[in-house]
């Protein structure tokens, strides 16, 4: 019989710059190629969008502005192209992550064993 183990997927080594909102958190910022400007203060994240693409001689221009509350203890990443966003995933610190692998390690070892010996 075949040796029964755990896999998980393969995490992610990308890294990403961000913060964390706290009470204080206050900026005022312009991604990249100032099409974007954006502030934070008193736990709202204003966004301001000013851009003119051209595609297959197709002109688009954009303008507009959106208010977000955000929870202190959101991440925010700094993307160069549309300045702080909100990630669509639970955002961890390296060190965080590790921990977390651990205690799957810790977790999946005691099942294993256990299966072995009800294999044999």
């Amino acid at each position: 019989m075949e040796k029964l183990e755990y896999y998980v997927v393969q995490p992610s080594i990308k890294t990403f710059g961000g913060i964390k909102v706290e009470k204080d958190t206050s900026f005022e910022v312009w991604n990249d190629d100032k099409t974007v400007h954006q502030t934070f203060k008193d736990g709202k994240l204003k966004t301001e969008v000013k851009r003119e693409m051209n595609f297959n001689n197709i002109r688009s221009v954009e303008s507009s502005v959106m208010d977000t509350e955000v929870p202190i203890g959101t991440i925010l990443l700094w993307d160069e192209s549309n300045g702080y966003i909100i990630p669509n995933y639970i955002m961890l610190k390296p060190e965080e992550a590790r921990d977390l692998l651990d205690k799957i390690v810790g977790i999946t070892k005691p099942i294993e064993e256990g299966t072995k010996k009800a294999m044999e």
